[in-house]
């Protein structure tokens, strides 16, 4: 090895090991969170993240999408969730909600964009009033917060509801007022307490990870909280697609229906002949003569059906035109052509072999017309 190569492989070890000091000299470990697209249960269960935080406290709580009586047992103490729109909510539920809240439950619901005032369950509960209200946000600052504005602080938005006189009379607790509306109300029914938010955001999806939604969030869960179970349903299973399409969608069926009998009667086979069938006397000899001409036909391609029908034709001509017995060929051919008023061409061609069936049956058709002339 020579001297040049040898100073050139440590001057390239040198390089290496000063590039590998640098990079372990300013490699600094660090953890990234990278947020990323919710997936499972978290993509549909809008309570999906406020459960696990209160799986995390050791209470007591169940998500659902029904108000199924077996898998809702509603009791005293219990808290009750509501994040779908109160208006499916059917007429027996409703009436079972009230009166557990009655006896001593806690709902939380909200009335919707457009105040539901004529849906069952708010007509069991008896707390809205029908007038409408205006669209309105109130900063929600969380406790023990500097007075201005904080990086913690959340806001409450949404379209204001009123309460009726009952209602008013047994608020709480409120963000708004009776005059303008309210953004929130608790109010007291009977043994139990009815909390109306406008929306339910602050209970929903990445909300929670703001300590001004989490203090809100624990007031509001408060009135039951520790007392029973917590119910989230986070929406309400409709009725099968199937009842839905014969109750709702008959008219739509009975369209459908009406096309396909008439696509079918129009893609169908006629019943029956296109022309009436012979009489029944004479049925039985046409399919044995016909019959009898196809297995005729397929011995040797029509050749013998044809010089029968050739010999028919000449005979039949030269009784009634003896002179043209003497005729053979071309001239035969010109002789019945104008004795027939055909042309001499398709005459010669009716007399010859037939190639396949459709020129046989053009020289049929012919010879039948040259025999029928008079």
């Amino acid at each position: 090895m020579s001297r040049g190569t040898l100073y050139t492989g440590l001057l390239a070890a040198g390089v290496m090991l000063v590039l590998v000091g640098a990079f372990f000299a300013t490699f600094e470990r660090k953890e990234v969170t990278q947020p990323v697209a919710a997936h499972g249960e978290a993509s549909y269960n809008r309570f999906f993240a406020l459960e696990q935080t209160l799986r995390r406290l050791d209470a007591p709580v169940t998500a659902l999408t029904t108000l199924d009586p077996q898998r809702l047992p509603l009791r005293s103490g219990d808290t009750l969730v509501l994040g779908d729109d109160s208006s499916r909510v059917d007429v027996d539920d409703a009436a079972r909600i009230a009166e557990w809240v009655r006896g001593g439950g806690h709902l939380l619901l909200s009335p919707g964009s457009t105040v539901a005032t004529h849906t069952p369950l708010f007509e069991a509960l008896n707390l809205l009033d029908p007038r409408a209200a205006e669209f309105a946000c109130s900063t929600i600052h969380p406790m023990g917060s500097a007075a201005g504005t904080s990086a913690d602080d959340v806001q409450l938005c949404g379209r204001r509801f009123r309460l009726n006189r009952l209602g008013t009379a047994v608020v709480e607790a409120s963000i708004g007022d009776a005059q303008d509306g309210y953004l929130f109300a608790r109010a007291r029914l009977g043994a139990g307490v009815v909390s109306l938010l406008s929306n339910l955001d602050l209970l929903s999806g990445n909300q929670l990870r703001n300590a001004g939604a989490q203090q809100f969030d624990w007031r509001l869960l408060a009135p039951n909280f520790g007392l029973g179970r917590i119910y989230l349903v986070y929406a309400l299973d409709g009725m099968s697609f199937l009842k839905l399409l014969l109750l709702k969608g008959w008219p739509a069926l009975l369209a459908l229906s009406l096309l396909l009998v008439a696509w079918m009667a129009m893609r169908s086979e006629r019943f029956g002949p296109l022309m009436p069938a012979p009489a029944m006397h004479r049925r039985a000899l046409l399919e044995h003569v016909q019959a009898a001409g196809e297995f005729v036909y397929r011995r040797d391609s029509g050749r013998s059906l044809h010089n029968l029908a050739c010999q028919a034709v000449l005979s039949r001509w030269r009784r009634r035109d003896p002179a043209s017995a003497m005729l053979h060929g071309d001239a035969l051919y010109a002789r019945l052509a104008q004795r027939s008023q055909l042309a001499p061409e398709q005459v010669a061609h009716a007399f010859q072999s037939s190639a396949n069936a459709q020129a046989f049956r053009a020289s049929i058709i012919t010879l039948a017309r040259l025999r029928s002339r008079p």
